[in-house]
């Protein structure tokens, strides 16, 4: 799920953020935190052995996040984001040969995060450090359904299959940058770049970008 961002563009939002106002007051430190998250994940392929692959397409999700800013510069949070993208995959198997499937899959990833703002105002870039755990489920049936039945007083006796998927989930950290402005005195945006890298077979990783809307507390 690999993301291209121009580095001219980086650039710009580094120097400006380097050109505001220091000297301009800001009110996070000692401060909770919380946001809401717009994520985008780019699409990604992988290919395996003996003609498998697995390609996942691109896909906007959400998240949410709270953290404590111990002052201006430092904060310690934790940050839930979910993302369904479709996906193809084609693996071999002894009795059918090459087959595909076509779904979607659900990705949660749950991480405690470590932020440094590199400047001590409202206008700042900043760098995240963190770990966590990132559950993936194909949603694609792995066994015959396990059916549960109980008495409803409105509806009576009702019967319905329950069934168990693929997943796997697996430690993971990540890393990313982004850009910060408080635009009030308890409210901020927050555009960011962020790799995550699971802990699987063969190792894997994606890439999102996030758009987020803050306030203070």
């Amino acid at each position: 799920m690999g993301i291209r961002i121009p580095t001219v563009a980086g650039i710009c939002l580094v120097a400006l953020a380097f050109a505001a106002n220091t000297q301009s007051q800001t009110v996070r430190g000692d401060n909770w935190e919380a946001t809401i998250q717009m994520v985008y994940s780019g699409a990604k392929d992988n290919n395996g052995k003996n003609d498998s692959f697995l390609d996942v397409d691109s896909d906007v999700g959400f998240g949410l996040g709270i953290a404590y800013n111990f002052d201006s510069r430092f904060a310690l949070g934790f940050d839930f984001t979910y993302l369904k993208p479709r996906y193809t995959a084609q693996f071999n198997t002894e009795e059918d040969g090459l087959v595909q499937v076509k779904h979607k899959m659900s990705v949660y990833s749950g991480q405690f995060n470590g932020t440094w703002n590199i400047i001590d105002g409202p206008l700042t870039p900043y760098l995240q450090l963190g770990v966590g755990w990132t559950d993936i489920d194909s949603n694609v049936s792995d066994g015959p359904p396990v059916t549960g039945c109980w008495w409803d007083p409105w509806w009576g006796y009702i019967c319905r299959n329950y069934y168990s998927t693929y997943s796997e989930s697996n430690l993971s950290w990540g890393y990313g940058a982004g850009v910060r402005f408080e635009f009030a005195k308890t409210m901020f945006v927050k555009a960011s770049i962020n790799r995550v890298e699971i802990d699987a077979k063969g190792s894997s990783n994606y890439d999102t970008a996030k758009l987020e809307l803050g306030w203070m507390f």
